[in-house]
């Protein structure tokens, strides 16, 4: 049997040309790019992003420098097309955008080119982190936004604070032939997916994995796999996608951290795929659950 796992590449939200171009953020290196002829912003409103079909809907730095923006108003998100500077903006008013133009990146990210939805992910990411970290952590003071929104340094006592991503680890648990799927409370009706959970301190990949599936099905599980990862900006995770062998078949779902869980064949996963079976209702494309499955279905 062919044990590989290949994914249907693009990974959504990955795969940026962007440079982020970390090593030259200072005031003036920062105007000169704002002022490049084929500088561009991408526009958003309160996490999601204005789009024209499956390009993003950018402007000139000049025509959203004198709009209500929120905070830290213009971010730089590096270079693409080998040097042209790519900022985002995020505008107080949406009325300023044409009807219809914001999308919900969860929901319709699929809409865009992978590149643009990848643009689309960092920017989303790194304005909910400056959303949620207005204040030092070490004093409590306000932080202000530096290095085109690379960093928020407090001015009180000088600390400085960079986003993070938070590590989680998805597993598709596999027996013989056959997934086990869950599903949330308040998740659409028939929606299952792979079972996650954030990483703790002082464990590893494994570690979580066999902790979770321990904790919200009582499954035994060993010989982690790992597949691939996806960055995930809602708000700002790192998803690690693993495939982990279950013991037998036995489950004991915790209620309080699912509604349902339930072992699909082959065949069912296959039909729901090829839109022949209605077994469950599949994971978005823009999920690693999505492409978890669609890896598993391509081992022969």
């Amino acid at each position: 049997m062919n044990d590989t796992f290949m994914p249907d590449c693009p990974i959504p939200f990955a795969g940026s040309r962007v440079d982020f171009a970390e090593m030259d953020r200072s005031e003036g290196s920062l105007a000169l790019l704002q002022s490049h002829p084929k500088a561009s912003v991408v526009l958003m409103h309160k996490g999601q992003v204005a789009s024209d079909g499956p390009q993003l809907l950018r402007a000139a730095p000049n025509a959203v420098g004198g709009l209500p923006l929120y905070d830290p108003g213009l971010i730089f998100l590096g270079l693409e097309n080998d040097g042209d500077p790519v900022f985002a903006a995020s505008l107080k008013d949406d009325s300023l955008l044409p009807p219809e133009a914001l999308i919900d990146l969860r929901m319709q990210g699929h809409q865009l080119a992978p590149d643009e939805l990848a643009v689309a992910g960092r920017a989303r990411s790194i304005f909910d982190w400056h959303r949620t970290h207005p204040f030092c952590a070490q004093c409590g003071q306000a932080t202000q936004s530096s290095d085109g929104g690379a960093k928020r340094v407090c001015g009180a006592c000088e600390t400085e604070h960079f986003p993070r991503v938070n590590p989680v680890v998805i597993f598709l648990i596999e027996h013989e032939d056959s997934v086990l799927l869950g599903r949330g409370p308040s998740w659409p009706p028939g929606y299952y997916s792979a079972l996650a959970g954030f990483v703790s301190p002082g464990e590893t990949l494994e570690e979580a994995a066999t902790r979770e599936g321990m904790e919200e099905v009582g499954a035994t599980l060993s010989q982690h796999r790992y597949l691939f990862c996806q960055p995930w900006p809602f708000p700002s995770q790192l998803m690690v996608g693993l495939v982990s062998q279950a013991a037998d078949k036995t489950i004991n779902v915790d209620k309080n951290e699912l509604e349902d869980a339930r072992w699909f064949t082959r065949a069912e996963v296959e039909a729901v795929f090829e839109g022949t079976g209605q077994a469950f209702m599949r994971p978005m494309q823009t999920t690693i659950a999505h492409q978890l499955l669609k890896a598993w279905l391509s081992r022969q």
